[in-house]
């Protein structure tokens, strides 16, 4: 007679995620975007990927769309190149420390006399550069 053996289940297991990609350029930055905001994110430099160039997981539950690139239902899979991220990211934060600036810790006291929740209390200090 032969022993049992014991069989391991497995808990890590998660569903499926659709829009996971599984093969990425690392010279890229990707993102998912919807279809009514591909000309504005165009002009951001954003392009839509060829679904024949990232793996993507099957789920069968989700529209791939008849298109060429990749998308999910009203989503387009697109990418910019890292350089490119990295310059909006740095235009972004230079955008909102000027608009911190501008309002200095007033800003905290007149949220707290109009009612608003400030989040505590923020210092402001200059960055050297």
């Amino acid at each position: 007679m032969k022993k049992s053996q014991k069989i391991g289940v497995g808990t890590d297991w998660n569903i499926p995620d659709p829009l996971r990609l599984l093969k990425k350029d690392p010279a890229y930055s990707y993102r998912w975007i919807r279809k009514s905001d591909a000309q504005l994110r165009k002009q951001q430099g954003w392009d839509p990927v060829e679904s024949k160039e990232v793996a993507m997981e099957t789920d069968l539950r989700v529209s791939r769309g008849e298109s060429s690139f990749a998308q999910c239902n009203e989503l387009i899979l697109c990418r910019r190149p890292i350089e490119k991220q990295l310059a909006h990211r740095k235009f972004i934060d230079e955008k909102n420390q000027r608009v911190m600036d501008a309002l200095g810790n007033s800003f905290h006291q007149e949220g707290e006399r109009s009612g608003f929740s400030t989040y505590g209390e923020v210092k402001l200090e200059k960055i050297k550069s």
